[in-house]
C-alpha cells in the first residue's frame, strides 16, 4: 500500500499562523478605516444639512418679525373697477 508519510514542521505551522494573523489584521484594518471615512463623511452631510435648515429657519424668523412689526397685516383692496383698470393701464 501506498502511504505518506506527511510531516508537520512546527516552524512552517507557526509562520501559516503569525502570516494569517498579520494577513486578517490588515484587512480588518482597512474595512474598518473605509467604514470611518464613511462615518466622517455622513456627518459632514448631515452637518451642512443642519447648517441650511437653521439658516432658512432664521430666514423665517426674521419674516415673522417683519411681518409681526406692520400694524395690520390685512392688504386694502380696491371696490371700484375703474382704480383697478388705470393701475393696470400705467404698468
Amino acid at each position: 500500500m501506498l502511504t505518506f508519510d506527511f510531516i508537520i514542521n512546527p516552524i512552517v505551522v507557526l509562520a501559516v499562523l503569525i502570516g494569517g494573523f498579520i494577513l486578517g489584521y490588515a484587512v480588518n484594518r482597512r474595512a474598518l478605516a473605509k467604514r470611518h471615512a464613511k462615518i466622517i463623511e455622513l456627518e459632514k452631510e448631515m452637518m451642512s444639512s443642519h447648517a441650511e435648515i437653521l439658516e432658512i429657519q432664521k430666514a423665517y424668523v426674521q419674516l415673522e418679525r417683519k411681518l409681526g412689526e406692520q400694524s395690520s397685516p390685512v392688504i386694502s383692496m380696491k371696490i371700484n373697477g375703474k382704480d383697478s383698470s388705470k393701475e393696470k393701464a400705467s404698468k
